[in-house]
């Protein structure tokens, strides 16, 4: 089992946790791109949808059109599909219980997308419950998130790595479980944590500035006005910094027999891109 600091998922950073910078470049009312990659995608009912082409590994970088986040698929319009797929998407994986979803994602199937689940969590797990109140919302809570659910979540980093090109990871935000599972898959390939920082800061902002245009109030999560947002982000940095300076990701997932090198040929690799669906 691997912990780091045992801490109440909403609390923001201790005192001993590291000082961390807001990244420069980062548009505050709209954010779409980092220097370091990370597109926004505006595919019709997307939300929180990137394309992470262009994020540094520890040699090379990431390929545009190969990897992508996102949040919830089944909001995507039949045109979302289409947009998608012409941007190169081939499959979804994603990490929710196949129990969490309202509703279908449909739409993909008539294009030859794939869908598939590789939950990392389970909702109806005591364990989870009494920790996670009401769910994953904060990077702080990753290392008993990870201590829960290792194998799992290892497990939907392993199907990455086999997915190949074209391959959507998300959850319901496209923030929390998304986060940790691109970060560790990225991490393990050397890319640096400051970026995964930058990552987390434009998935949290896109998800606070949807509060303001959402049909019904969120039950949980509100919008921020400053200074609260740039406080939050801050203290997500701090925990990511902590969490992933802490942990050994390439480690971690080899002793789950996840080989993360195997997907540097269609992650980084020279070569035309290809869909094989």
């Amino acid at each position: 089992m691997w912990r780091a600091n045992s801490v109440p998922q909403r609390l923001a950073t201790s005192s001993a946790a590291p000082s961390v910078s807001a990244p420069t470049g980062l548009s505050r009312a709209s954010p779409s791109t980092s220097g370091q990659g990370m597109v926004e995608q505006t595919w019709a009912g997307a939300f929180n949808a990137r394309d992470l082409g262009g994020i540094p590994l520890g040699a090379g970088a990431v390929r545009p059109g190969v990897l992508f986040r996102s949040g919830q698929p089944e909001a995507w319009s039949p045109d979302g599909w289409r947009e998608a797929s012409a941007a190169g998407v081939a499959r979804v994986l994603d990490l929710r219980h196949p129990s969490e979803p309202r509703r279908p994602a449909t739409g993909a199937a008539e294009l030859g997308v794939g869908y598939e689940f590789a939950a990392v969590d389970d909702p109806n797990d005591p364990r989870f419950r009494a920790r996670f109140v009401p769910y994953l919302n904060h990077p702080n809570g990753y290392a008993d998130f990870l201590d829960l659910f290792a194998e799992p979540v290892a497990a939907a980093v392993g199907r990455l790595v086999e997915a190949g090109p074209g391959t959507v990871v998300c959850c319901s935000a496209g923030r929390d479980r998304t986060g940790l599972v691109t970060g560790l898959f990225l991490r393990a390939l050397g890319t640096p944590i400051f970026v995964l920082q930058d990552a987390d800061e434009l998935a949290t902002r896109k998800v606070n500035l949807r509060h303001l245009v959402r049909e019904t109030p969120h039950p949980y999560e509100c919008y921020e006005a400053e200074p609260e947002i740039s406080a939050t982000v801050a203290s997500r940095r701090a925990a990511i910094a902590e969490f992933f300076g802490q942990l050994d990701a390439a480690k971690f997932l080899s002793e789950h027999g996840v080989d993360v090198a195997a997907a540097r040929p269609w992650l980084a690799g020279a070569g035309e891109l290809h869909k094989d669906h």
